[in-house]
């Protein structure tokens, strides 16, 4: 079973030493039984000692059976913590383009239902260790009374656990399909919050969302579950036809064909009802770690899939110093290409290159074209989030690589298209943190609007050009060597748009950083130094703005 592997990995000797205290606790239980089934025919005729034998097992089996399963509570949490922290260090340190194939229901659907299904298997975990152990030394003191008739009980369980199995295998592709359509609802449920406002606006398309996706799905999903539930329950019943024919054998059919003492048949129906709760409680169990089994193949296939032959190009310190410590002096791209996978065999892939263009420290360049044209893959190969598919791009002379893509990134800082508005700015290692956001929210009109206390803002619920607004703050304070604005005014009232394009873009081009804004506002190109444009995924011009200061210097000189 997965589970035990799991935990075998997480602590092995803590495993060992619960699976040990729950087998004790398991051998006293059977013992505790075994003097109460001697001391039913001696009520009123026993000593003093008897009862304080029996209080004194009472505790020393309770009190291993607890240890047992504190034990494994704290590694099934320990566990389950380690399986959330691994799972977002896998998203955290996945190729991003491998996250946008794979998508945010898929994702959300491990975080959320297989972490789930797991730490439920993981909690029922400790209970069914112990249970195990009570119901192998039950069979131990019953083979002691009777062999015969302890084989019959062997021979009637085994073959209750083996019918329990072959239900359990019925509804294991059930299970497999709802892990499937449960990634579909996710993705349903994501277009009804995300796409709430375009529904509300669209009777036909929400009516039809609502037919022809949501409940099919939802029916497909009641219906599956309909089977796995079924078939799970007839186990259960079948289970329990299996406890009664445990009692019939020992009132029915034993005495007829031996003599038992009064003891022994006592004994029988004495283990039957006290182990058939530890029983039930191991069957009723079994569909939890089936689900549980299934839950960890799924995340284990989204690891996989979120692999990459390169590995992760991700670091938890700088380990080029080349890179790492080096001043921002030229950003080059050779001869660089990015193609996107063809979602089928007939479709051509969109790539975008060749691009050969250079980037050096206090320029203001922005970069158009129509939709498509390929601007938003530029920038995300250009700060490092797409490895180019061919050609290079080198920092200050060095060529990056898997090995230092991530301190290159770190120069860059950018407010993308589809950007996330944290509410930490937790992270930014500036002194009197909260002081200079606040005058920053003054600079970005949104004072009254936003407070920052402690590294946290006070709210993220304004209107989209706030948010953008917003956006800005982190850039101001990380003080990066390179900004990056990706459509960043598409929101922004006339106002405001004069106020980013005339005002805080020249300020952060006036600290020698580089600014590269991604812009469809051809009526503020005169800010700009530099204009790229891109058309059909080439850079078909990179024109040089001469600055009038310039030519009146030319003129001078001249």
């Amino acid at each position: 079973m997965k589970i035990i592997r799991f935990l075998l990995r997480t602590s092995k000797w803590l495993l060992l030493l619960s699976i040990l205290t729950g087998a004790i606790a398991g051998i006293g239980s059977a013992y505790l039984l075994a003097m109460v089934n001697e001391s039913i025919n001696m009520v009123g005729q026993l000593a003093d000692e008897h009862g304080l034998l029996f209080a004194g097992a009472v505790l020393f089996v309770v009190g291993n059976e607890l240890m047992s399963r504190l034990v494994l509570l704290r590694m099934s949490s320990t566990a389950v913590k380690r399986m959330r922290l691994s799972l977002c260090d896998q998203i955290l340190h996945a190729p991003l383009r491998k996250l946008e194939e794979k998508g945010t229901s898929g994702l959300m659907a491990a975080l959320t239902d297989d972490i789930h299904r797991i730490a439920e298997a993981l909690m029922a975990f400790p209970a069914q260790c112990v249970n195990i152990a009570i119901a192998a030394a039950c069979f131990a003191y019953l083979f002691w009374l009777s062999w015969e008739l302890a084989t019959g009980y062997v021979i009637i369980y085994g073959l209750g656990i083996l019918g329990h199995l072959g239900f359990m295998r019925m509804a294991r592709p059930a299970l497999v399909r709802g892990r499937q359509y449960w990634d579909t609802l996710i993705a349903l449920y994501q277009g009804v919050i995300h796409g709430n406002k375009e529904l509300k606006l669209h009777r036909n398309r929400r009516n039809v969302m609502r037919s022809d996706e949501l409940l099919p799905a939802a029916e497909r999903m009641m219906n599956n579950a309909w089977t796995a539930n079924w078939i799970t329950a007839s186990g259960t019943a079948y289970t329990q036809l299996v406890f009664f024919a445990l009692i019939g054998l020992v009132l029915y059919v034993a005495p007829n064909y031996s003599q038992y003492e009064s003891s022994v048949l006592t004994g029988f129906l004495l283990m039957a009802l006290f182990v058939s709760s530890p029983i039930a409680s191991i069957v009723g169990a079994l569909p939890k770690f089936q689900k549980a089994d299934i839950a960890l193949k799924q995340i284990k296939s989204l690891g996989l899939s979120l692999s990459t032959q390169r590995g992760s190009d991700l670091s938890a310190v700088p380990v080029d110093a080349r890179v790492a410590r080096s001043e921002f002096l030229r950003i080059e791209l050779r001869n660089v290409h990015y193609q996107y996978q063809s979602p089928s065999a007939e479709e051509r892939p969109f790539s975008v290159g060749p691009m050969n263009l250079r980037f050096e420290p206090g320029e203001l360049v922005f970069v158009v074209g129509g939709n498509g044209s390929g601007k938003s893959t530029f920038v995300r190969v250009l700060t490092g989030l797409y490895a180019p598919t061919k050609g290079d791009v080198f920092f200050n002379r060095v060529e990056i690589d898997s090995d230092n893509r991530d301190d290159y990134r770190q120069f860059y800082s950018a407010v993308f298209s589809d950007y996330h508005l944290f509410r930490s700015l937790n992270g930014l290692a500036i002194d009197m943190l909260d002081e200079r956001a606040e005058g920053y929210l003054e600079k970005l009109d949104l004072v009254g609007k936003v407070k920052v206390k402690d590294g946290l803002l006070s709210t993220v619920e304004l209107s989209q050009g706030q948010k953008k607004r917003l956006a800005l703050l982190s850039v101001f304070l990380e003080d990066r060597s390179i900004y990056v604005f990706d459509e960043w005014a598409a929101d922004q009232d006339p106002t405001f748009k004069r106020v980013f394009y005339y005002e805080i873009l020249p300020e952060l081009k006036a600290r020698g950083t580089t600014v590269i804004v991604v812009s469809h506002d051809d009526q503020y190109f005169d800010a700009a130094d530099r204009v790229i444009r891109f058309e059909e995924g080439r850079v078909v011009s990179d024109t040089r703005r001469v600055i009038e200061a310039e030519l009146a210097a030319d003129a001078v000189e001249a």
